[in-house]
């Protein structure tokens, strides 16, 4: 799965279908796990073939992002950057859009998703630019990237269990414990008593609010 975008190409932007691949949404969902109870806000990265939109990666923008919403420094994008749309997240239980959100649509591509609690692929909602729900399907579109994560990739990068993220050079000095967030995931998880890394069915209403959550068996 590509992690990084390309630049802008002369493909048409003509599409019939949207094709997004798992490890994309599986990626959304970490993130928004790892950032509750903040949203977490990115763009996807694709490529238009057979007139089908793959959505193969995220790209990482500069911005801040709240549990009330999220700012985008958009003046910080490169021009020549293509992007498809945006996928950001709710931290409660409704996927639908709030005006904040309709005018991100409209700026910035044309599909875009939002996944709410208990955040899981049951809990996304997919929209066009201007607000109308989107259909989209799941699955593994990995050979559709252009891209070579062992190119980029270093090992050292990642996280070992039990570190955090450190303030970095362009980072305002913080104190390190201003970076715990106040409510973890887990204590949602734990409050609503509910196995979401488990078998669960998710009953969404027509506003996309979740209705009920139970176990399968």
């Amino acid at each position: 799965m590509s992690f990084l975008s390309k630049l802008f190409n002369d493909e048409k932007d003509e599409f019939d279908e949207v094709c997004v691949d798992r490890e994309v949404l599986d990626s959304v969902i970490y993130y928004s796990k790892q950032s509750y109870p903040n949203e977490f806000l990115a763009f996807f990265d694709g490529k238009i073939e057979d007139r089908k939109l793959y959505l193969t990666g995220l790209i990482f923008i500069p911005g801040e992002t709240g549990n009330t919403g999220a700012v985008i420094h958009s003046e910080m994008l490169p021009p020549t950057l293509k992007y498809w749309g945006s996928v950001h997240s709710h931290p409660g239980p409704s996927a639908r859009p709030s005006g904040a959100d309709l005018t991100t649509f409209s700026k910035y591509g044309v599909f875009h998703m939002i996944v709410c609690l208990p955040y899981s692929l049951e809990t996304f909602m997919a929209y066009d630019k201007y607000g109308n729900i989107a259909e989209y399907s799941v699955g593994d579109y990995s050979d559709k990237s252009d891209d070579n994560i062992e190119d980029f990739f270093d090992e050292s990068d990642v996280l070992q269990e039990g570190e955090v993220i450190k303030p970095g050079f362009f980072d305002e000095d913080t104190e390190e414990e201003d970076y715990a967030p106040k409510r973890t995931y887990e204590d949602f998880e734990n409050q609503n008593n509910i196995i979401i890394n488990g078998a669960v069915n998710i009953e969404l209403d027509e506003n996309g609010n979740i209705k009920r959550i139970y176990k399968k068996y």
